[in-house]
């Protein structure tokens, strides 16, 4: 069960990374790659997975060779090539911990993008109308903070009006996990995201983003 439910946030994470990485960091377009439908159909877990993979043009996710991985091997590094020649769109990604968390919350994204800074986003399994706001409530331990969010044009993420410099230097680098609430009229969306290697993470991701 709990294998199939961290398949599934794989999955989510990598389909919106396919789908709408270039749209986030390219003027967002609009449209799924050539054979992301062939992908989707694939009833085998590892097949489908590497068929996503292989959308990821310029790359495929950094994945830890060693049994003994650390923390920071659970954030995943992907490149996806700009259609248009311009600079590939980078990212870190780790899916939301399955046991804690509603099943429609894929997970944690961290962005290059072209301004200063690295954009945060939150993946969802269930698409919101594109560009439509949501109140996402972020914390540990009962203390919270509540941001207006927006979905990007294909919906299948939420941008958080914040950078990812809270996760280092600023009010959340303490933290070893985030707690999240999406208010949504359908249903709210509960979860956690484990933060444990994320600094190095995010070290990496600043040293691999495309010059500005």
């Amino acid at each position: 069960m709990l294998k199939s439910a961290y398949h599934l946030s794989v999955n989510a994470l990598l389909t919106i990374f396919a789908t709408g990485a270039a749209t986030i960091a390219f003027a967002q377009g609009s449209g799924a790659p050539t054979g992301f439908e062939n992908c989707k159909v694939l009833s085998d877990d590892k097949a489908r997975l590497d068929c996503f993979k292989q959308l990821l043009t310029g790359g495929t996710p950094a994945e830890s060779k060693t049994p003994d991985a650390s923390p920071y091997d659970a954030w995943r590094l992907v490149r996806t090539a700009d259609p248009r020649g311009g600079p590939d769109a980078v990212s870190i990604m780790r899916t939301a911990d399955t046991g804690r968390s509603d099943p429609d919350l894929a997970g944690l994204m961290i962005r290059c993008q072209e301004k200063q800074g690295l954009g945060v986003l939150l993946g969802v399994v269930r698409p919101f109308p594109p560009r439509s706001k949501r109140n996402v409530a972020i914390g540990s331990g009962g203390v919270q903070s509540v941001f207006v969010a927006e979905s990007t044009d294909t919906g299948t993420a939420l941008v958080l009006p914040i950078d990812a410099s809270a996760f280092t230097t600023g009010v959340w680098r303490s933290l070893n996990r985030l707690e999240v609430k999406i208010s949504d009229p359908e249903a709210d969306i509960h979860g956690m995201i484990l933060l444990d290697g994320v600094t190095p993470a995010i070290a990496k991701l600043a040293a691999s983003c495309p010059p500005r």
